[in-house]
């Protein structure tokens, strides 16, 4: 039975239904936290220890990423922001997307920031994470500065992805939480720690003070279409590097504090088992998946089959010959069933009005800003008679499956009908590499034209690469990449 989703700031649904009560441990006995564990398990791993296909799947999450943050670089806000931290330190790593040198913090930040302003980024829906954008400019930024290899840089991306994505996953989130730059601070500075070598105990104590470093993340912000939300990832980054400098003078954090921090604030549990559970065995990036629209990653199943109707109907499916559109879905994509948006960030969050635009404006370059479309009386029309609706048993089958019906009415009487039972990009439903490189290309021509193809090949083989500063000195306006 269909239902309308509630607001995503709504207590009803759980991100994860699983609960373990833990047992208090002894008086005086110091406990091994997963803090602990995850320190070790990144301490102690090597590439060479890293399975062949997670390896591979490292290497187009650091090409997804890069070229994400290429394009939002260019952006009037990010080139204003990043003009502010000019002079604000030694200038050692490069904001990608324009050449710009800052200190590595202030590169971090801007990078950041530019990686989820159009909302391309890889993600992973078993995880909840947006992992490799939160901690990758960052540690660019330190390889960059440090003229560290390739294999370390993918090594640590690798392994740092994998143990903060076990902790937001051990997370039972809070609904009216965006979880970008929460665990982020604490991923940046797992990578970090990677890269400059440090020991469990280091890692450790980065781990228990970044924790704390988190934003006041809300969720509302999609609804709103605030684009505030886009410095949470660029805060990400250079909180980790603020993480390792209070470490290294000295202060100290609590305990066990992903336990406090996303058991309690961020969430109302946190299940140190589930964080820890086939550490080096279970590999959760193998489950990422890699977008091929602009807007939050639970519209793409009624977009996908808006592209599956799209060649076979053709001009039929036009905004003057639908009466409606219904779509039926899991949860969390039926929290995207507003028709109005408040600025044109905002399409990214409105399934209505990303299919009405689809419809209305054809295929747009994957960095269109929507201007044109959230000014468009035709677009706001049509999404005023697209419906989203949950269907319960959609939501049971999510994460594992993401299913999505579209029925679309006609004012002649006649209807179509189509449904999917995955999402195009999951892990299990991949995008072909081609694909990739075809948006990696895109996204990253305006500021690198002809190096485009040879940026990619590069990123294929950056455990080749011996110098990742000399890597990065090639990726600026006007360079050719061979």
């Amino acid at each position: 039975m269909a239902r309308r989703a509630q607001s995503a700031l709504s207590p009803s649904l759980a991100h994860d239904d699983r609960r373990q009560d833990r047992a208090p441990a002894a008086q005086g006995t110091p406990s091994v936290t997963a803090t602990d564990q995850l320190a070790e398990f990144v301490t102690a791993t090597r590439l060479a220890d890293i399975p062949a296909d997670v390896i591979a799947r490292g290497r187009l999450v650091l090409a997804d990423c890069i070229g994400c943050m290429v394009a939002g670089a260019v952006v009037p806000e990010v080139r204003r922001l990043a003009a502010l931290h000019v002079d604000r330190g030694n200038a050692v790593a490069t904001v990608l997307g324009t050449g710009q040198r800052l200190a590595a913090d202030a590169a971090s930040f801007i990078n950041g920031t530019a990686g989820t302003w159009h909302d391309l980024d890889e993600g992973n829906l078993s995880t909840r994470t947006h992992a490799g954008i939160q901690l990758l400019p960052a540690a660019l930024a330190e390889a960059e500065m440090r003229g560290l290899s390739g294999a370390s840089l993918l090594e640590a991306v690798i392994l740092a992805y994998e143990a903060s994505a076990r902790i937001w996953r051990a997370t039972k989130a809070r609904l009216s939480v965006h979880p970008h730059g929460t665990y982020g601070p604490l991923a940046a500075a797992i990578a970090l720690a990677k890269l400059r070598g440090d020991n469990v105990s280091a890692i450790a104590s980065a781990i228990n003070i970044a924790a704390t470093l988190g934003l006041a993340a809300s969720r509302m912000t999609l609804n709103d279409g605030a684009t505030v939300r886009n410095i949470y990832t660029g805060h990400s980054g250079r909180a980790g590097f603020e993480a390792l400098a209070l470490r290294d003078m000295g202060f100290t954090g609590e305990a066990d504090a992903i336990a406090s921090i996303m058991g309690n604030i961020y969430g109302s549990e946190f299940d140190a088992s589930v964080a820890t559970a086939g550490l080096g065995e279970t590999w959760w990036i193998r489950r990422n998946y890699f977008k091929r629209f602009a807007t939050g990653r639970y519209a793409h199943g009624a977009l996908d089959l808006v592209e599956e109707l799209a060649n076979p109907l053709k001009s039929r499916l036009s905004a003057s010959a639908i009466e409606r559109i219904d779509v039926e879905t899991f949860f969390w994509a039926a929290t995207l069933s507003g028709q109005t948006v408040r600025t044109p960030f905002g399409l990214r969050f409105s399934l209505p009005m990303a299919i009405a635009r689809r419809i209305v404006h054809g295929p747009v370059p994957l960095t269109d800003d929507g201007a044109r479309a959230f000014a468009d009386p035709h677009v706001a029309a049509l999404a005023a008679r697209i419906y989203v609706v949950e269907e319960k048993a959609f939501t049971d089958a999510y994460p594992d499956r993401q299913p999505t019906r579209m029925t679309v009415k006609f004012r002649d009487g006649g209807t179509e009908s189509v449904s999917a039972e995955r999402i195009l990009g999951e892990s299990d439903y991949p995008l072909p590499e081609p694909v990739l490189q075809a948006k990696f290309v895109e996204l990253v021509d305006q500021s690198w034209g002809a190096g485009a193809v040879g940026a990619w090949r590069n990123v294929a083989r950056i455990e080749e690469i011996g110098d990742v500063s000399r890597l990065i000195a090639g990726w600026h306006p006007g360079s050719h990449t061979k």
